[in-house]
């Protein structure tokens, strides 16, 4: 008696098993993954800091609010993201320091909190070397 309340229990045990199996199966046919979707720029554009500039550090930029309110006011401008890479803004900021925003291309892990995902136009800040 016990053989076959174990061979029941085993049994009925991989018989559970092969259809949660199917059941996942069906299911993954049923709703297939959608691509991530990113930006849209499938090519890497590589660009070297231009000579007499650094980029500003992250304490220069937390330190001056208006550092963050010119490149978000550049992200903003109809048209940004068919702007030339490379294009360099200089403007003196309160310190008395001569910054610049700089367009280069950025990249955010798609699925990752940061956006766009991908490939896309973005600004740096630079700072006078």
């Amino acid at each position: 008696m016990r053989a076959k309340v174990l061979w029941l229990g085993v049994g009925g045990g991989v018989a559970v098993a092969i259809a949660t199996a199917l059941f996942l199966e069906e299911r993954a046919k049923a709703a297939p993954l959608l691509p991530v979707q990113t930006y849209g720029e499938p090519v890497h554009v590589s660009l070297t800091v231009p000579s007499g500039w650094r980029r500003a550090t992250n304490a220069e930029v937390m330190a001056l609010p208006e550092l963050r309110s010119q490149a978000n006011a550049l992200v903003n401008t109809s048209g940004f993201t068919s702007m030339q890479y490379g294009s360099l803004s200089p403007f003196v900021a309160s310190d008395g320091k001569t910054y610049a925003t700089w367009i280069e291309q950025h990249w955010h892990e798609p699925g990752g909190a940061a956006r766009p995902w991908g490939l896309h136009h973005g600004v740096t800040l630079l700072a006078r070397a």
